[in-house]
C-alpha cells in the first residue's frame, strides 16, 4: 500500500475485552459462544446510540471509535451497566465480565480500519483497569471532567508495553470491582500493571496525614494530662459514664433534649485481646402494656413520669484496638448464644406491620464459638475522608434524599453533602456496595486483616448485647433518646409534620455524632438508630433455613442486602427493633444509610 492511502486523524478509541474467556469456554464453549453473541447485539446498539463505530474485533473484543471522548465514556458506563444487569440474572461462573479502556489520539486510517499508538495506547489501557472497570488516559480524562459525574481514581503515570512515554491513568469508578475482586487464572491489576506502577500519595495527602497524627497525639498527650476524678474501675472512654455510676434521672420533660454522654474520644491503638466469655445479663423488663399504632397520625403513648429505665447489669469494661490512627476503633464481642428473631409477643405488643412481621420469623438460636470485634461506632465521615484523601477515591456523585414521602434521586448529593449538616464525627452516609467494597478494601491493605461488613446474626447479637428484651434498654420505645437517636420531638419540629412521632426528645433531627448517647451492654454505640446500615447477607424473607452458627447467608436474593437498625427519622416503636430486618439493593445510595464493619478473631 501507498504512504499516500494512510491518513491521520484525532479519535477517542474504546477497547473492549472479556475477562477470563478462556475460563468460561473451558467450562462450555457452545454456551459461551452463543452468550457472547447475543451480549454483543446489545453492545452494537449501545455503541450506535452513542455516535461510535465499530472498526475492528478480534473474537472476544470490541474496538470502537467517536468523535467525542464525552460520548466514548457514556457509552462505556452503558456498557458496563448492561453487562452487570446482564449478570444479575446468571450464576458466577457464567457471568461475563469486561475491561474497558479509552483513549483520545492520533490514528491512521487505512479503509474502515484504525491502527497506530492511538489505537495501541487504549488497548493498554484496557488491560490496566478492573474487571468490571473502565481505565481512561489523562487526554480523554482533561475532556470529560467537569462534564460527566462519576467516581474516579487517578493511578498516576503508567508504563505500558510497547508505548514509549508513560500514560496518565484514571479509573473510573462504575461497580463495585476491587483488585482483589479479580477471579483467579484471569488477567489481574497486579498482572496487568508493571512493577512499580502503583501511583504514589501526593504531597497534601502525606502532609493531611502527617496533620491527622499529630492531632490524635496531642489529643492523647491532652487527655493523660487532663485533671481526673478518682481513678474508675477500668479505663474508659472519656466523657462515657456506666449506668452503675449514675443516679436514677428524672424524665426529661416534652421537648428536652435529654442528657448524653460526649461522643467518645479516639483511644491508642492496642492489640487485639483474646476472645472472652459473653457477660451475664439480667431477665428481660416486663413490656410496656402501650403499643403504638402502625399508621399516622394516631399519638404514640406518653411517655410516663414514673417509669425509669433499669440500670443495666454492670458489666467488664470492653476490650477495643484499634489498628491504625485512622481505622475504625475495634470492640471485642464475646463468644456465647442467642435467640435471633422477634420475642414471643413483640409483633402484637408494638404494632408490626404483617409483611414485616414474617421477617424476624422463626426465631431460632445461633451461636458464636469464638470472639469477633465489631466497630464501636459506625464508620464516620473523618474516617472516610482519611480513605478517599488516601487513594484519590472520589464515588459517584447522586444519592436518593427522602422529601414528602418518596426517596427522590439528588444529582450532586453525596457523602460529602448529603442534604444536612454533619460533622467529622457523624457516620458518613449516602454508601452503597461501591463506596463500601472500595473502603473495605483500602482497610485490608492498610492493616493486613480481613476486614469485612458484619453478618446479620452478627449485627442482631452485638445489638442486644446480652438482652432479650425488644430493644437492648428494655421493653419501652419512649425511653430510647437515652440510648439512640430516632424520630422523636426533635425531628417533628424542624419537619413541622402532623405526624406521631416517639414521645422524648434526643436533641438531633438529622444524623447525630457517633457516640452521643448511652452505649449498649457490649459498649457499643447507635446499635438501633442515627441511620440505617448494610449487613453481608443476601436477603431472604425469613429465617427459615437461615444460618446458626452466625456467619453471613449467602444464599437467596443477593442483588439485596439485609439491612439494619433504623435512621434519624425512624417514628413507629418496631423501627428500631432489635430484631427489625428489611431489603436494600445493593446499588441505591440513600443520604441515611452508611455501614460498620467487622474483623473475625483468631
Amino acid at each position: 500500500m501507498e504512504e499516500t492511502d494512510i491518513k491521520r486523524k484525532l479519535a477517542t478509541i474504546m477497547v473492549a475485552d472479556i475477562v477470563g474467556i478462556s475460563r468460561l469456554a473451558a467450562t462450555d464453549e457452545d454456551w459461551t459462544i452463543r452468550a457472547l453473541g447475543d451480549f454483543r447485539k446489545i453492545v452494537d446498539e449501545i455503541i450506535e446510540r452513542h455516535d461510535g463505530r465499530i472498526f475492528n474485533t478480534g473474537g472476544d473484543s470490541v474496538l470502537a471509535e467517536f468523535a467525542s471522548p464525552v460520548e466514548a465514556v457514556r457509552c462505556a458506563v452503558d456498557f458496563q451497566e448492561a453487562s452487570r444487569s446482564r449478570n444479575l440474572l446468571q450464576p458466577r461462573d457464567r457471568q461475563l465480565r469486561f475491561r474497558i479502556g479509552i483513549n483520545l489520539g492520533d490514528v491512521m486510517v487505512r479503509g474502515t480500519d484504525l491502527l497506530g499508538d492511538g489505537v495501541n495506547v487504549a488497548a493498554r489501557l484496557e488491560g490496566l483497569a478492573e474487571p468490571g472497570g473502565i481505565c481512561v488516559s489523562g487526554t480523554v480524562w482533561d475532556h470529560i471532567n467537569g462534564k460527566l459525574s462519576i467516581g474516579y481514581v487517578d493511578i498516576g503515570e503508567q508504563s505500558v508495553k510497547n508505548i514509549p512515554r508513560p500514560v496518565r491513568a484514571y479509573h473510573l469508578r462504575v461497580d463495585g470491582s476491587a483488585d482483589e475482586a479479580a477471579t483467579p487464572g484471569d488477567k489481574s491489576e497486579a498482572a496487568a500493571k508493571p512493577a512499580g506502577a502503583a501511583r504514589k500519595p501526593p504531597v497534601a495527602a502525606l502532609l493531611a496525614g502527617a496533620a491527622a497524627i499529630i492531632v490524635v497525639l496531642a489529643g492523647a498527650l491532652a487527655w493523660q494530662l487532663w485533671p481526673k476524678p478518682a481513678p474508675p474501675p477500668a479505663p474508659r472512654l472519656r466523657g462515657e459514664t456506666t449506668v452503675a455510676q449514675l443516679p436514677k434521672p428524672a424524665p426529661p420533660p416534652a421537648g428536652v433534649a435529654a442528657t448524653r454522654p460526649v461522643p467518645p474520644a479516639a483511644s491508642a491503638p492496642t492489640q487485639a485481646p483474646a476472645a472472652t466469655t459473653a457477660p451475664a445479663m439480667p431477665p428481660p423488663q416486663a413490656a410496656s402494656p402501650p403499643a403504638a399504632p402502625a399508621t399516622p397520625p394516631v399519638a404514640q403513648p406518653a411517655l410516663q413520669p414514673a417509669e425509669q429505665p433499669k440500670p443495666m447489669a454492670r458489666r467488664e469494661p470492653a476490650k477495643t484496638f484499634r489498628d491504625c490512627a485512622n481505622c475504625p476503633e475495634m470492640v471485642v464481642v464475646p463468644a456465647g448464644s442467642f435467640q435471633m428473631g422477634a420475642v414471643p409477643g413483640e409483633h402484637e405488643r408494638l404494632s408490626v406491620p404483617t409483611l414485616e412481621a414474617v421477617r424476624d420469623e422463626p426465631q431460632h438460636k445461633v451461636t458464636f464459638a469464638r470472639a469477633f470485634a465489631l466497630g464501636r461506632l459506625d464508620v464516620t465521615r473523618g474516617e472516610f475522608a482519611s480513605f478517599a484523601s488516601a487513594t484519590g477515591f472520589h464515588p459517584l456523585k447522586g444519592c436518593q434524599t427522602y422529601s414528602e414521602g418518596a426517596w427522590l434521586r439528588q444529582d450532586q448529593a453525596d457523602w460529602e453533602a448529603p442534604g444536612y449538616t454533619q460533622t467529622e464525627r457523624d457516620p458518613v452516609v449516602c454508601m452503597n456496595t461501591i463506596e463500601i467494597d472500595a473502603y473495605l478494601a483500602w482497610l485490608r491493605r492498610t492493616t493486613g486483616k480481613d476486614y469485612r461488613l458484619p453478618s446479620e446474626a452478627e449485627w442482631e447479637y452485638a445489638a442486644r448485647g446480652g438482652t432479650a428484651s425488644s430493644y437492648y434498654w428494655g421493653d419501652d420505645p419512649n425511653q430510647a433518646c437515652q440510648y439512640e437517636n430516632i424520630g422523636d420531638e426533635t425531628y417533628k419540629q424542624k419537619r413541622t409534620i402532623n405526624t406521631a412521632v416517639i414521645a422524648c426528645s434526643d436533641g438531633f433531627a438529622d444524623t447525630a455524632p457517633g457516640g452521643s448517647f448511652k452505649p449498649n451492654p457490649f459498649d457499643l454505640y447507635d446499635m438501633l438508630g442515627n441511620n440505617f446500615v448494610l449487613t453481608a447477607d443476601c436477603w431472604n424473607e425469613t429465617y427459615a433455613g437461615a444460618p446458626t452458627d452466625g456467619s453471613a447467608w449467602n444464599a437467596g436474593d443477593c442483588n439485596r442486602r439485609v439491612g439494619r437498625k433504623a435512621s434519624f427519622a425512624a417514628i413507629r416503636p418496631f423501627a428500631f427493633r432489635a430484631a427489625q430486618r428489611f431489603p436494600e439493593a445493593v446499588a441505591v445510595k440513600r443520604n441515611r444509610f452508611g455501614f460498620r464493619v467487622a474483623l473475625s478473631l483468631p
